[in-house]
């Protein structure tokens, strides 16, 4: 029996050095450690780079969010974020009870921005400098048939994409192309009889309704030429306010064309495609847009064909009752009548149903079919007649191929039962988290040596245990975090320190007390016994109230979505029991291995070098 103890540690030892070497470990359809991490450890954001998301949840009524809602956005946030191929991604509920959601995500490739001008297109040249002016220099720009394709290596962020758009929005000209109708007038002869608008008809109208241009040319026959700056990108009031200035004149506005204006502003790949991803409800709603009846006295009849139908206060809307429950399948694609992405959807029975009855009735009166996703409008079509077959195609003019898979995704693992919102986001660079890894190894494996050396250089075999003990938990306690798995993080990582800490103080209690017994006149073999015996109460009780200090620091990080604090908590507890159990049980196997071999009846080398008997003996 006196080797059994050595029997079930080397056993162990080896199966914890099993499981830090074999990368990966699988067993049926569990699965633990990677081979892109150091021994196949789950590396937190701060070591690994990547950002932290912390999104509040609230019921659609405003209220708190019961546990079923939030347990439903936390299945649907991991399905879409799984579908967009983000890996090792980690998603949790915080707070009890749960009213946040935190999304954690590994560093992924840099952000892509794509845009284009509708007409005369400026130079890379010109766009770079426009770029750079927001502050931004490491990028990679380059145009192909017309679209600017600007690339990061890095994750933009929201202010920093929205200056960007500002500066291309209103940094180059837009042409807007005016056409009127001439006035016949009576008396004349023919050539003679035509009027159209001169600068005295148009400028003072413009100049009434607040319009700033550079430029406005008279071409002639009724055409002008207006140019103006800070045009915005997807700014359709500008152009309606233009339209409705024009149209205070006595000539009919027969087209007005804006061209040169920004368009197509899309940010894809990386973070900002992930945040769009999570945070959107991805409610989708049909309904019904019944254009304006009756044309308004003052406005001219070809103004009343533009807006009647896209102009809010003119034109009503009704639900359809087909929701984001009635779609079966939805999938990006391209139709090739319009040439551009599309997101292919399929209704249940009862949405092709609604669906056929919906398009029918607008085929007859001339109504478009306006399309909203989280109420923004995707695209308001009409119908030439009923369409059957529950299938369907949505597309919009901000729908590139990235957007359609996004749209895809969010559609098929369906709408949230509750609104999030984004309260909290910390990005750490990959580099960066590399940088800390290095550090903190480097930091950890000097420190470590360091109290080896103490060790067994003061407490000479006793020393030498508790080294050797020492190396066991770490050992072991670095398996056990991969086992679980524990994600290391940096607080983490100082956790890990301090609970060796924690590790030596139990050795040198250890220590210590043998020596007193050696010193009071006890032989080894009693002195140990005792000596374990009387270190004991200590170690437990020091270790206790740190492991009810961790429970405690855990509780707060859990609900007040602190997981630096959360991760410091979680290794410290684990680190604590595992030292207290390897601490005494292991040392206690080894320095009773020791009184089996000659050293046992080397008594001084079981006592401190600066502690002399009184006989004088080291």
């Amino acid at each position: 029996m006196r080797f059994k103890g050595i029997i079930v540690l080397v056993i162990c030892l080896v199966i914890s050095l099993l499981v830090l070497f074999i990368n990966p470990i699988k067993i049926n359809n569990w699965e633990r450690g990677n081979n892109d991490n150091l021994l196949g450890m789950v590396l937190g954001l701060d070591l690994k780079g990547g950002t932290h998301l912390v999104y509040s949840i609230t019921s659609t009524a405003g209220e708190e969010p019961t546990i079923e809602d939030a347990e439903g956005v936390r299945k649907i946030i991991d399905k879409r974020v799984n579908e967009f191929g983000v890996s090792e991604a980690n998603v949790q509920l915080l707070g009890t009870p749960p009213n946040k959601i935190l999304v954690q995500i590994p560093s992924q490739s840099g952000d892509q921005i794509t845009f284009s001008f509708s007409k005369d297109d400026p130079s890379l040249e010109e766009i770079k400098d426009k770029i750079s002016s927001a502050g931004l220099n490491d990028f990679q720009i380059e145009e192909i048939e017309g679209e600017y394709i600007v690339s990061y290596e890095q994750a933009l962020d929201q202010n920093s994409s929205e200056m960007i758009k500002n500066n291309l929005a209103n940094s180059f000209p837009v042409t807007v192309m005016i056409n009127f109708s001439p006035i016949r007038l009576e008396g004349k002869k023919e050539g003679e009889d035509l009027e159209f608008p001169n600068i005295d008809d148009i400028e003072p109208l413009l100049l009434e309704s607040d319009i700033k241009y550079e430029e406005l040319n008279n071409l002639g026959f009724g055409a002008w030429e207006l140019n103006l700056l800070n045009f915005g990108y997807g700014d359709e009031s500008q152009a309606e306010k233009i339209m409705l200035a024009l149209s205070e004149t006595k000539y009919n506005l027969v087209n007005l064309q804006p061209e040169g204006e920004l368009e197509n502003f899309i940010i894809s790949g990386g973070i900002q495609s992930a945040k769009r991803l999570i945070g959107s409800t991805a409610q989708l709603d049909f309904r019904v847009r019944e254009c304006g009846k009756e044309k308004p006295e003052e406005l001219d009849a070809n103004v009343w064909e533009l807006v009647k139908c896209y102009d809010p206060q003119y034109y009503n809307e009704v639900a359809t009752g087909i929701e984001s429950k009635n779609l079966t399948d939805a999938s990006p694609g391209t139709v090739a009548e319009l040439s551009q992405p599309v997101v292919n959807v399929v209704f249940d029975d009862d949405g092709s149903d609604i669906f056929y009855e919906v398009t029918d009735r607008i085929s007859r009166t001339g109504d478009l079919l306006a399309i909203y996703l989280d109420n923004e409008e995707l695209v308001s079509p009409g119908a030439d007649k009923a369409i059957s077959g529950g299938r369907a195609y949505i597309y919009g003019k901000d729908i590139d191929a990235e957007r359609a898979r996004e749209i895809a995704i969010q559609l098929r693992s369906g709408a949230l039962p509750a609104k999030l919102d984004l309260i909290q986001e910390r990005n750490v660079d990959a580099v960066l988290g590399a940088e800390s890894l290095s550090k903190s190894l480097t930091a950890g494996i000097i420190g470590f040596i360091l109290v080896l050396i103490f060790m067994i250089s003061y407490y000479k075999i006793p020393g030498i245990i508790a080294s050797l003990t020492l190396i066991i938990y770490l050992v072991f306690v670095i398996a056990i975090f991969k086992i679980l798995p524990v994600t290391l993080t940096l607080s983490g990582a100082a956790a890990l320190i301090l609970s060796i800490g924690f590790a030596v103080d139990a050795n040198i209690l250890i220590s210590e007390r043998i020596k007193e017994e050696l010193i009071a006149g006890r032989n080894l073999l009693n002195s140990i016994t005792v000596g374990f015996d009387r270190a004991w109460p200590s170690i437990r009780d020091g270790n206790f109230s740190t492991i009810i200090t961790a429970v405690v620091l855990y509780w707060f990080g859990s609900n007040f979505s602190t997981s630096i604090m959360q991760g410091f908590a979680l290794t410290l507890g684990i680190g604590v029991l595992l030292s207290m159990i390897t601490s005494f049980q292991v040392n206690r196997i080894l320095v009773r291995l020791i009184t089996t071999t000659n050293l046992f009846d080397k008594t001084n080398l079981f006592i401190p070098i600066s502690k002399r008997n009184k006989d004088g003996e080291a």
